[in-house]
């Protein structure tokens, strides 16, 4: 199943056999499915999220990810109560291998109790190895340690209410929900291109601002800055909700006037 922009790349290329998941990754991810994620996310991160290494203290102890838990797959559905308390933390369980069919009931149950962004990473410890990322070996932790901070990239909620408040020059405010929802309301000032078009309409938008990017819950608005800052554009992200309750607008739990 592809995003409608992978799909018509894929038709580009000649593909023919193509499906489109329109409700996109937030809905998957909602729904419990699991979703991979690349060593340089997780390299770029590390110290901002929860790394958990499923195969075990005992294996992980000859050779794990810095910074990683060791938790048995298991075990992983026992041990709810030391998970972080903000489910907005980003967890990340790896194997050996990607074993995704493996880790995918346990990011089920993950993403049951709330959390909001559960991932398996790509290639697992292996791929882990082969991109020299940093590793320890010896005793590893069994007690998740986690504290909660912006990650690389992410606007805090005042500073984004500020914005939205204030409109100075240099930033532009970027909406990548879907059209449709846009239609429901948007803030004041922003421009709306869904996450889905903006690889391929990048010209609409000026360099020579910071683009803040935000959607309904922080997971698009993530994607569209990588995209940004990939395509060399100044950029970061609100990783929290926007909605529209009863004609008004609510960014962060809090109500803006319009």
């Amino acid at each position: 199943m592809l995003s409608p922009m992978a799909a018509r790349l894929a038709a580009k290329y000649g593909y023919t056999n193509i499906r489109v998941y329109h409700v996109g990754a937030p809905a998957w991810a909602q729904a419990g499915h699991p979703l991979l994620t690349t060593t340089d996310f997780v390299r770029k991160r590390l110290g901002f999220i929860v790394l958990v290494d499923t195969r075990g203290p005992e294996k992980a102890e000859k050779g794990y990810i810095q910074g990683a838990v060791g938790i048995r797959l298991k075990d992983i559905p026992l041990e709810k109560n030391q998970f972080p308390m903000d489910r907005k933390a980003y967890i990340v369980l790896y194997s050996q291998k990607t074993n995704l069919s493996g880790l995918a009931p346990v990011v089920k149950t993950i993403s049951s109790w709330g959390y909001k962004h559960v991932f398996v990473l790509d290639g697992g410890y292996d791929g882990w190895l082969k991109t020299d990322g940093a590793i320890q070996k010896g005793l590893v932790r069994t007690k998740i340690f986690y504290i909660p901070r912006p990650h690389p990239g992410e606007i805090v909620g005042d500073e984004f209410m500020n914005i939205v408040a204030t409109r100075p020059k240099g930033k532009l405010i970027l909406d990548v929900r879907t059209t449709a929802e846009a239609s429901m309301g948007m803030i004041d000032g922003a421009v709306n291109i869904p996450v889905d078009e903006l690889q391929g309409r990048l010209n609409e938008l000026p360099k020579n601002k910071e683009i803040i990017t935000h959607c309904r819950t922080g997971l698009r608005a993530e994607m569209a800055y990588t995209i940004l800052r990939n395509a060399g554009f100044k950029a970061r992200f609100l990783n929290d909700k926007v909605a529209i309750i009863e004609n008004k607008l609510f960014c962060c739990y809090k109500a803006l006037i319009r």
